[in-house]
């Protein structure tokens, strides 16, 4: 090899030592940089020279962890959108320790008809209804609780998506100028790694890069989010209540306008997607069971029973006057004073009645009775001053008692845990609380309603403890139990699927946290071997430019020799 070829690897193998040495401390500054892998250059030789713009830069990767990452970021991604939220449902489930949960006020209510019911003297009708009143409140502040939550999901999720859409176009980005071979393609790759567990981490994805080097990205039930071009991910927030859902009146996501809500199964947007549409709903089913229950079994037994000191009714239904009717059998009224003494009772036939107008002509015939509808309400009264209805033996088309059809002596109103509240009339008057019973064959100046008489409380409490078929709701099956004991078994599947929830988010963080630690110390950073490859990089600049040196003194001499 001639003197000149020798002084051109020479100063090819400087170049190349340069570059490894300035190589190997960039790798040393982004030691702890996330995303980044070590990188390594090689240089190409060509015929005669050793030619730095032949070498290329390589990282440092693999391909199953890679993907194990972007697996488990997914998992994780889901379990903590769910585990957030619902360790604040756990906070609204409230505390056994100081009887604010949902199971404790049933007891409660239960306690205090009880103590009514035994004649005790600390516990009034009062207390009854604040206990019936605490415990409306509780359902209907949970059910609140919960419609709160929803809605937070479902304004996370237009957040993910825009958050989403944001990494598509970077990661597109990043495609178009690793396929163009205008920049450093190694380090563009990281930063589509990065981009790719961030992406994950919000919506599960798979890809698989082709011959020019272009990611091509899906969600794991194969739609393309990025591919020539980023796909556009849409979604809108929506008002959320206890009587929304999706479809029908909440938004779900679309991809390129297409709806794909329901293939969208893990990352974050999918948690916060069950959180709104399966996860919560699901709780709000098993509430509703559990307060629809309690309103018609107090109601019904209210129904059968008469308050003390009588006074006239008035529906909580509210009806008009043309509504249709299909009644059987007979209704008995009994007309009283405001003692509880029977002045007269009259039965009626109902068979013939088919409308409100119907049944409010027939009370009306009734000799002292009177019958009138104010804004919706039906109100019986008696010119004695106090009347009851034995209705026991009128029933409508569903088998229903005329009195508990028509909600005379209703404790609650509502019909599940958003709506469920204590009769406005015993809140401003507790002492309309059907706490007794009628007597309807009592002789006239007999007792039909008797003072102190608790029959209507003991058939409240029967109700309430009593075994009754509750329909399958949220997580929990169809079964035949208590009102009290469905109470706690609300509140303990609401505390499992919480718990269940920080266990899953727990084990799924770790995982992805190991995956991503594994993948670092194969692909990341060494500093021992760096540092040592820095040192061995300067000694072969120094050698190298010893031997350029020489070289120079080679050209001298030979110029020297052939000026002499």
């Amino acid at each position: 090899m001639s003197l000149g070829g020798v002084l051109a690897n020479a100063s090819a193998a400087l170049s190349t030592a340069q570059y490894q040495v300035a190589l190997s401390t960039t790798n040393v500054a982004n030691a702890s940089t996330t995303g980044y892998t070590s990188k390594t250059y090689a240089a190409t030789s060509q015929t005669s020279v050793l030619g730095l713009s032949t070498g290329t830069v390589t990282r440092a990767t693999n391909s199953y962890l890679l993907k194990s990452v972007i697996t488990s970021a997914a998992q994780a991604g889901y379990d903590t959108a769910v585990d957030d939220t619902l360790s604040r449902y756990d906070t609204l489930l409230g505390g056994t320790d100081d009887g604010s949960d949902i199971a404790s006020l049933t007891s409660a209510l239960s306690t205090a008809l009880t103590r009514l019911a035994s004649g005790s003297s600390t516990t009034s009708a009062a207390d009854v209804v604040s206990a019936a009143s605490e415990l409306a409140d509780g359902l209907r502040d949970l059910s609140s609780g919960i419609q709160s939550l929803r809605k937070d999901a479902d304004s996370a999720i237009a957040t993910t998506v825009g958050q989403i859409n944001d990494l598509l176009t970077t990661i597109s980005g990043l495609n178009a100028q690793i396929v163009s071979g205008q920049s450093d393609a190694a380090s563009l790759a990281d930063a589509r790694d990065t981009a790719m567990t961030s992406l994950a981490s919000l919506i599960g994805v798979t890809s698989y890069e082709d011959a020019s080097g272009r990611l091509n990205v899906y969600t794991t039930t194969g739609q393309q989010l990025v591919g020539d071009a980023a796909s556009v991910l849409g979604f809108s927030t929506s008002a959320v209540s206890a009587a929304t859902s999706y479809p029908d009146s909440l938004s779900g996501v679309t991809i390129n306008g297409r709806d794909v809500t329901s293939s969208l199964t893990t990352g974050e947007l999918g948690g916060l997607l069950a959180l709104r549409d399966t996860i919560l709903p699901a709780e709000q089913s098993a509430l509703d069971t559990l307060a629809a229950g309690v309103i018609d079994a107090v109601n019904t037994a209210a129904a059968s029973s008469a308050g003390y000191p009588p006074s006239s009714l008035t529906s909580s239904l509210s009806v008009a006057s043309s509504d249709a009717l299909s009644l059987t059998g007979s209704l008995t009224i009994v007309q009283m004073t405001t003692s509880g003494t029977a002045t007269g009772s009259t039965t009626l036939d109902l068979s013939g009645i088919t409308t409100v107008a119907g049944l409010m002509t027939a009370l009306n015939g009734v000799s002292g009775v009177s019958a009138s509808l104010s804004n919706g309400k039906l109100t019986i009264s008696s010119t004695s001053g106090g009347i009851a209805l034995d209705a026991s033996t009128a029933l409508t088309a569903s088998g229903q008692t005329l009195n508990a059809w028509l909600g005379f002596n209703d404790v609650f109103t509502g019909t599940d845990a958003s709506t469920i509240r204590v009769s406005a009339g015993l809140l401003s008057d507790s002492s309309k609380l059907a706490t007794s019973t009628l007597n309807s064959s009592a002789a006239v100046n007999a007792s039909a309603v008797a003072s102190g008489g608790t029959g209507g409380v003991q058939a409240m409490l029967t109700a309430l403890g009593a075994d009754r078929a509750l329909p399958a709701s949220g997580k929990l099956s169809a079964q035949t139990t208590s009102l009290l004991s469905y109470a706690s078994n609300v509140l303990a599947s609401a505390a499992s699927t919480v718990s269940k929830a920080a266990s899953a988010a727990s084990l799924s963080t770790t995982l992805a946290a190991g995956y991503q630690n594994s993948l670092s110390n194969v692909t990341g950073v060494n500093l021992d071997e760096q540092t040592a490859l820095v040192s061995l990089y300067q000694q072969q600049y120094e050698i190298t430019a010893q031997l350029m040196s020489a070289i120079k003194d080679m050209f001298d001499t030979l110029v020297s020799m052939a000026a002499s």
